[in-house]
């Protein structure tokens, strides 16, 4: 059985395959040459520093998906981190491909079950439409299910992006409930399922998750506002300000100019969705912090993202704990 990233303890030994995801050489303050691996399998993502002949090393592993890696797991700022003694290129007849696919707890087809039935719940005709129009198309709805939220920020697994809009769609249904004179709950609804689909073309599949040429050039914004347009020209007589509307929430759904947002919100349901979709990146991003955090320490370590270190020692092991169990 692989030794996991989620196995290794401070001042334990290594020895175990990893995906990986890049590798950069950078010198250190001393002037020596390093070369600093990301490395991850399905329980998370671990650095790795090669110092004895870097250069040579990155020649070795470049253009590589999997790596043998021999070390020692220490800590960094409350990290576990790996000091790399031996490393090689691996193939894939070498690993088992599961090891190294984290998929959302629960599976994949729970939560594309749970998505449907909260579209039946749409009660406006063309919102209806236009969400079926989309799911009712099997080559979307593959790829939808299968695709992250993100790489490493949130939600950053298989199944990552329906789990993202379903929380999302279920926040969308208890606002639009609490503020029934401000919020039309079937456009919030509809909104929140179409916020990310440009995802679906802004990241690339398999091992080697990373961005596409078409995604580093135009964002996922921009590219979900021309999936809704494309789908828009199918559906005949869908009302012109219904649509201006969702377009507007695809392209504000980030806030503001300096997160990637041509506009601010400036609806209501715009506004609203903007802060559920931060909230559930951000609680979502807690288990992407936390699950590599010492659980012994009062403090996780900083993190960039968040924007602060997170008080972790009342409901670490705890929520550790009921993440595991969600994903049995």
């Amino acid at each position: 059985m692989k030794q996991m990233r989620s196995d290794l303890k401070a001042f334990e030994r290594a020895d175990t395959y990893f995906a990986l995801r890049s590798a950069e050489l950078k010198r250190a303050r001393d002037g020596r040459n390093y070369l600093a691996l990301a490395l991850y399998d399905r329980s998370g993502q671990i650095n790795g520093y090669v110092w004895d002949r870097p250069e040579e090393t990155a020649d070795l592993l470049r253009g590589r998906s999997f790596a043998y890696v021999q070390g020692l797991a220490k800590t960094h700022n409350g990290a576990i981190i790996l000091s790399i003694a031996r490393v090689r290129p691996a193939g894939e007849e070498e690993v088992d491909i599961n090891d190294f696919q984290e998929v959302v707890p629960g599976g994949v087809d729970l939560w594309m079950e749970k998505l449907h039935e909260q579209v039946t719940l749409v009660g406006d005709g063309s919102c209806r439409a236009l969400l079926e129009a989309f799911l009712s198309d099997d080559s979307f709805a593959e790829a939808f299910k299968m695709s992250p939220a993100g790489l490493t920020v949130h939600h950053n697994y298989i199944g990552g992006l329906v789990e993202h809009t379903s929380n999302i769609i279920s926040h969308a249904m208890h606002m639009s409930g609490k503020y029934p004179g401000i919020l039309d709950r079937d456009l919030l609804v509809t909104g929140s399922f179409l916020h990310d689909i440009g995802k679906l073309k802004e990241l690339s599949g398999g091992m080697t998750r990373g961005y596409t040429t078409e995604g580093r050039l135009l964002g996922h914004v921009s590219m979900g506002l021309l999936m809704v347009e494309s789908r828009l020209q199918i559906l005949k007589g869908f009302p012109a300000d219904l649509a201006l509307l969702l377009k507007h929430m695809v392209l504000s759904h980030h806030g503001s100019l300096e997160f990637g947002s041509p506009v601010r919100p400036s609806t209501p349901e715009a506004l609203a969705l903007h802060h559920i979709e931060n909230t559930d990146a951000k609680m979502n991003h807690l288990y992407v912090h936390l699950k590599d955090s010492d659980p012994e320490k009062e403090w996780g370590p900083y993190d960039p993202f968040l924007g602060t270190s997170v008080y972790q020692r009342k409901f670490l092991k705890t929520m550790i704990a009921q993440r595991k169990e969600a994903e049995i």
